[in-house]
Parts: structure tokens; C-alpha cells; sequence
């Protein structure tokens, strides 16, 4: 009775590893289940991509007086003073599409677009994009991302005041036209920088504010908009093509803003010559051909 007994408790066991076995089967393949092969598309070469160029100070999109070119990934279009490199295919704009459109293959690109109006207007800007196949017999496939936006520039004016440092009361509290080291050798120099335009949607992009170094004539200390500012010597013109003191301002400036530079300065034995503020607007653009505005500047004499 025993041995029957234990064959059925036995018995019992097995069928419950069995079905312990079955269900966890059924969970593996349930979360483990083998990936589901994706089939790669048809058509990857001899494409045609389409985007929309979309002007955000306007809000309209661009279809024409546009320049928009194809690169390798990893070409330097902006922040190179001479580019020679040849783009690998250059959009047109085509009304029936109503898009720009190109002949590439599929694979990542460096996509520059500039204004070639005849007053232009807008920045230039460089994206990077992603074009994929397609099992269209028409070979046309949509640009990722589909649309990129340009930003256009706005006006900058500056104005400036200079006040020495009146030893008798301790304060930069006498007003002055120029830097005379011979008559005073500490000035509080504030440079103030009006944005404007009668679209509000433009902007001044961010860069660096160039002050010209003069023998003698050191800025010890500065703030922008009541920020300490660091005050940085450059002296390699070989990248930007600027030398000098500068200090850099970070945010793009908008319509309407007023933004204010003060800087110190100190002589020792200064020579003779012109301290001139350049706003070297949108640092992140060297290349001469692509800087079409004129960076506004302002000038100081210094003399004996």
C-alpha cells in the first residue's frame, strides 16, 4: 500500500514539473520572443528628398532666394574662415513638390542653407539631417527633419560714454570725450547696445564684443548686463580673424532689448591710438563669404 501510495504522490510531482515547464515556456517566449526581422527598403539610391525651408522671423516658407547645399557629415561649413569643399548636391525649389528637393542616396548629411538675396536678410545655418529609403516607386522620401528654420538679423546700434576717475572725490564722476592718460589714468567706459527692428521676430545671434589692445591701456575689470564679465585677451587671428580683449555674450539678443558693457580701464605709460568696440556677432560663423553684414562698431581716441 505503501509503494502504491508513493507512486502516486510521485506521479503527482512529475505532472506538476511538466506544467512548471510548459508555463514557463510560454512566459519565454512571451518577453524573450526573437525579434522580428525588419525588411530594409527597396529604393536607397537615386532619391529624391524633399523639406521646406521655414523662415521663422516671417513665418512664411522660403522658396526662393535660397542657397541650400549638401555636405559629408563632419564638414566644417561655418566656423572655417575659406571653404573650398564642393557640396555633394544643391536643393531647388519645385513648385509642383511644393518643397525643395535634391538627388542624394540615403545616409547622414550636412545641410547648409544661406540667403542669396540681393539684400539678404536671414543668417546662415547648418543642420544635420537623415535621408531614408523608401519602397516608393517614385523614389521620393521626405528629409529628416522635414522642415529647418533660418533666423533673421536684426539691427544693433551702439552708443557709448567714457568717465574719468576724479581723484578728489574718489568716483568716475567727470565726464569725458576721449582717454587723456596724461591728464587721467583710470576710465569707466560703458558701451550700451540697442537691438531693434520693426519685426520683432529677428534676432542679434550671440558672439563676442572686440576691444582693440592698446600698449599701456589695460581693462582690469568688466560686467555685462551687472554681471561680472570675464574679460579674455586673444591674440591668434588664424581662426576668427579677430585679436584683442573680448568678452562673450552667450544668449542671442532680441527686438527691443538693451544691453549694457561696462569696463574699467588702467594706464601705465599708454601709447597713442583708437580703442574701437566691434560686436562680433555669431561667433559661431567665421567663414567670410557666409558673414554678409557689417559688425557695428564704436571708437575711442586714446592720446597724451
Amino acid at each position: 500500500m505503501a509503494a502504491k501510495e508513493y507512486r502516486i504522490k510521485g506521479s503527482h510531482i512529475l505532472a506538476a514539473v511538466v506544467i512548471f515547464l510548459i508555463v514557463g515556456i510560454l512566459i519565454w517566449q512571451t518577453y524573450y520572443a526573437a525579434p522580428v526581422k525588419i525588411k530594409p527598403p527597396k529604393y536607397t539610391t537615386g532619391l529624391t528628398v524633399k523639406f521646406k525651408i521655414y523662415d521663422a522671423a516671417t513665418y512664411t516658407l522660403k522658396t526662393a532666394n535660397v542657397q541650400a547645399e549638401f555636405y559629408p557629415t563632419g564638414t566644417e561649413p561655418l566656423k572655417t574662415r575659406t571653404f573650398t569643399t564642393k557640396p555633394i548636391a544643391v536643393a531647388a525649389y519645385d513648385s509642383v513638390l511644393g518643397a525643395w528637393s535634391a538627388p542624394l542616396d540615403a545616409g547622414s548629411y550636412l545641410l547648409l542653407v544661406k540667403d542669396v538675396a540681393s539684400s539678404q536678410t536671414f543668417y546662415p545655418e547648418k543642420f544635420t539631417v537623415t535621408v531614408t529609403g523608401t519602397d516608393s516607386e517614385d523614389k521620393e522620401v521626405w528629409l529628416t527633419p522635414s522642415t529647418v528654420n533660418v533666423l533673421s538679423r536684426a539691427g544693433i546700434t551702439i552708443s557709448k560714454t567714457i568717465l574719468a576717475y576724479n581723484s578728489s572725490s574718489g568716483a568716475y564722476d567727470i565726464t569725458v570725450t576721449n582717454m587723456n592718460y596724461t591728464l587721467y589714468s583710470k576710465w569707466l567706459v560703458t558701451y550700451t547696445f540697442t537691438i531693434s527692428d520693426e519685426n520683432t521676430a529677428k534676432i542679434i545671434k550671440n558672439g563676442r564684443l572686440y576691444m582693440t589692445k592698446i600698449t599701456g591701456l589695460t581693462p582690469t575689470s568688466g560686467s555685462l548686463d551687472g554681471t561680472t564679465a570675464t574679460i579674455t585677451e586673444d591674440t591668434d587671428a588664424s581662426d576668427d580673424g579677430q585679436t584683442g580683449y573680448f568678452v562673450t555674450y552667450t544668449s542671442d539678443w532680441n527686438v527691443g532689448e538693451i544691453h549694457r558693457l561696462d569696463v574699467y580701464f588702467e594706464a601705465a605709460g599708454a601709447s597713442s591710438g583708437t580703442l574701437t568696440l566691434k560686436a562680433f556677432e555669431y561667433y559661431d560663423c567665421w567663414n567670410t563669404a557666409l558673414r554678409w553684414w557689417t559688425d557695428v562698431t564704436t571708437s575711442i581716441t586714446v592720446t597724451a
